[in-house]
Formats: structure tokens, C-alpha cells, sequence
């Protein structure tokens, strides 16, 4: 794994492992910025790497649900998101009180915005993929810029990786 280059963060892909995993590595070409591994085959908690820093993240309730983002081995809560009822957006909030709006740019939830509250976009996700699941980033310049660009790429995967497991749970009932 090497570490994040602001400067060089064109061409981002997530990827999945396998179409049977619940493995996800954040790649620039060949090389593996990040990653992103659930626990267990079932369930939502799950752990991100990055060069310099690890999460755990997991969901919790059923109807009214957050996302809790902590440093891993660590109590304390470094990020949360709470979607709004239909999950097509919601809002994610650092320890630091900052706020993020998370929301789907079109109608088949294929295209994912991370916005300033000012409605500012910090990264775009490009959803791909039919059985592998992946997705094609974009960092905006002002994503770039974010001192927590590394929590704020992993965390928004593993919601949308969520939101895409939610909605084939959904279109397979």
C-alpha cells in the first residue's frame, strides 16, 4: 500500500476483489491506495487502511440508521452518517463538527456526490460494475485539499457499498 499524493489522485478506482468478497482496494493503476474489508460475511462492521491511518466502521439500527466511523481499536467516534429515510442522501458529520452532504446525482443512484453543506462537491463517485462492484473516483480540488481525505474517501465507500447491497437486497424480494 503506498500512501495518498494530493497531487496525483486522477484516475482513482475502487474495485472489489472478488464478485464473492467483501473486499474493496482504492487503486491509482496498479498501485493500492486503500482498503476496505468487512468482517464477517454477513453484517456491516468493517475495517479501512489506508498507509497512514485505520478505521472500523459499522451500522447501526434498522429504520433509523448510522454510520459510525471510529479510528481502529478506538472508542471514540471520528465520523457519523445518518441518511434521510429513502437513503438517496444524508448527512456526514466529523468529530470536528464539520458537515457533509451525501446524495445521489441522478436517478438510478449510479452517480454519488460528497458536498460541503454549501453544496461545494468534494468527491464524485462514478458507480461500475455488475458482478464485481467498483466505482470510478473523482477528488475536486477542494476534496484534494481536505486534511481528511483519507476518512472521507473509505467512509463514503463503505456507505455506498452499503446502499448498493441494501437496494439488490431489495430488487431480488
Amino acid at each position: 500500500m503506498i500512501e495518498f499524493d494530493r497531487r496525483q489522485l486522477g484516475g482513482l478506482q475502487w474495485q472489489q476483489d472478488s464478485a464473492f468478497g467483501r473486499r474493496y482496494s482504492l487503486k491509482l493503476g496498479d498501485s493500492v491506495l486503500a482498503e476496505l474489508a468487512f468482517v464477517k460475511t454477513l453484517g456491516t462492521l468493517a475495517e479501512a487502511r489506508t498507509a497512514t491511518s485505520a478505521w472500523s466502521f459499522k451500522r447501526r439500527g434498522v429504520f433509523s440508521s448510522i454510520v459510525n466511523a471510529r479510528p481502529l481499536g478506538e472508542e471514540r467516534e471520528e465520523a457519523t452518517y445518518q441518511p434521510n429515510w429513502t437513503s438517496s442522501k444524508g448527512l456526514l458529520q466529523l468529530d470536528s463538527g464539520e458537515q457533509f452532504q451525501l446524495r445521489t446525482s441522478n436517478f438510478w443512484a449510479s452517480e454519488w456526490v460528497l458536498a460541503t453543506t454549501d453544496g461545494i462537491p468534494l468527491l464524485r463517485f462514478h458507480n461500475r460494475g455488475f458482478l464485481k462492484h467498483g466505482a470510478g473516483v473523482d477528488v475536486e480540488e477542494q476534496g484534494r485539499n481536505h486534511p481528511r481525505l483519507e476518512l472521507l474517501l473509505t467512509l463514503t465507500w463503505y456507505i455506498l457499498v452499503l446502499h448498493q447491497q441494501d437496494s439488490t437486497v431489495v430488487a431480488a424480494t
